[in-house]
């Protein structure tokens, strides 16, 4: 059965599963596109950086609940823990980044230092139980095998290694060595890749529909 293109994003002449599935492939691209981009212009955005990385997580959150809809509940209890345990992960992650932004030269040094004292433990567990989800939904998502499994193993790998290094790097208290500090923007950029595809793979679904 076709349907009609329009050159809007989001056709209203599509039934309402293909318009959901051609959504949340648009945040799926828009995610991924943030996570490629920003990590390798971080020298030029520094300040802006923090936000943008925020801005792609909350994306993140917004496309995954669609990504997981359209596989029918084939990624089984895997997808979906580890859907609630990225969900929760992703946004302490992003409420620590927009709170710190915001208190940042609003408050004393030494209150300051005492918030990071306080969100260091949380954003650590915050990312250990985003890797965990992470790899819970990606290894449902692959059962499925409804999307791309090649875009799928690059974003589990992707943002596995970028939160993983990023908590070794977090959890050091001396000077972090130069390859801890690379590979959170690798893992990052990679991730972003895998978003890509699953964008791309959930369009190319919705046009099948």
């Amino acid at each position: 059965m076709s349907f009609p293109r329009s050159t809007a994003l989001v056709d209203p002449q599509l039934p309402p599963s293909t318009r959901k599935s051609r959504t949340t492939a648009i945040l799926t691209l828009a995610a991924g596109g943030l996570f490629v981009v920003v990590p390798l212009l971080v020298e030029f955005v520094s300040g802006e950086a923090f936000i943008l990385m925020a801005l792609a997580g909350l994306l993140t959150v917004a496309a995954l609940p669609g990504l997981r809809s359209i596989q029918g509940g084939a990624d089984g209890k895997a997808g979906l823990w580890g859907l609630r345990m990225v969900i929760a992960g992703l946004l302490t992650v992003t409420a620590l980044i927009i709170m710190s932004e915001l208190l940042a030269g609003s408050i004393p040094s030494s209150a300051q230092r005492a918030a990071e004292d306080l969100y260091a433990p949380v954003g650590l567990v915050a990312l250990v139980l985003v890797v965990l989800g992470v790899v819970g939904l990606g290894v449902g998502m692959a059962r499925a095998a409804i999307l791309s499994r090649t875009a799928i193993w690059v974003w589990i790998g992707g943002m596995g290694t970028a939160l993983a290094s990023e908590a070794f790097e977090q959890s050091l208290r001396r000077p972090v060595p130069a390859v801890a500090d690379a590979l959170p923007v690798i893992g990052f950029v990679l991730a972003g890749c895998g978003l890509l595809m699953l964008g791309r793979s959930a369009l190319l679904l919705s046009r099948r529909s």
